[in-house]
């Protein structure tokens, strides 16, 4: 079964009685590279569950996660426009995806309307991704950042226990050592600011997070 947060359901309710275009959900395992900088795509995915990498290869040719993406976000989007992928993608927790093809989208994307696929929408919410990521590492102390970080990866996931990208992971994210990142995350464990409770999944204790995130030391 599709899930709501794909665009099949907007699909039948604004275009009735036509045939459906083809619509695969699909799973994807931890560190399959879905989608490849500088490649052509061929269809738009949308993530149904689990943890992206956003990845950006520099001219020097040194590839570098600058954001994380979840639940909602579309990949692919540059199939719309004919143009190749402008950054890799790389599975950081299980994903399932649903994919369709082009023409689905630019079906709705004709339409207009409130829904929440059309093209300019989901640009909009891609280009706020990668600014509140990028916001990130100018924040002055790396408690501020990693508590911002945690935010974040929280409203990907609305459910209680959450799934983490690697402390390696976050350390490139936040441009600072694993080791640093270590450190810190132990003094959150401390404090209760996190509790491991199964090996992939943790709690958030998200206010005191947002105090930290916001400049305060309480």
């Amino acid at each position: 079964m599709i899930a709501p947060h794909c665009p099949v359901q907007a699909y039948r309710q604004r275009l009735p009685g036509r045939e459906l275009p083809l619509v695969s959900a699909r799973s994807i395992a931890r560190m399959f590279r879905v989608q490849q900088q500088g490649e052509q795509a061929s269809t738009l995915r949308i993530v149904k569950s689990g943890l992206l990498a956003v990845l950006l290869r520099g001219p020097e040719g040194r590839e570098q996660p600058i954001a994380v993406i979840g639940q909602g976000d579309l990949l692919g989007r540059s199939a719309a426009s004919g143009q190749s992928n402008l950054m890799s993608v790389q599975a950081l927790t299980p994903v399932a995806i649903c994919e369709f093809p082009v023409s689905l989208w630019h079906e709705l994307d004709a339409l207009g309307g409130q829904h929440p696929w059309t093209m300019g929408r989901q640009s909009r919410r891609a280009v706020q991704t990668l600014a509140e990521w990028s916001h990130l590492v100018r924040l002055p102390g790396l408690e501020q950042r990693l508590a911002s970080a945690l935010q974040l990866l929280a409203e990907l996931q609305p459910r209680e226990a959450v799934q983490l990208p690697s402390q390696g992971m976050l350390a490139e994210l936040l441009c600072v050592t694993r080791e640093s990142i270590n450190r810190t995350w132990r003094e959150f464990e401390t404090r209760g600011l996190v509790q491991r409770r199964h090996r992939h999944f943790v709690h958030l204790d998200v206010q005191a997070l947002a105090r930290i995130a916001a400049g305060s030391s309480s």
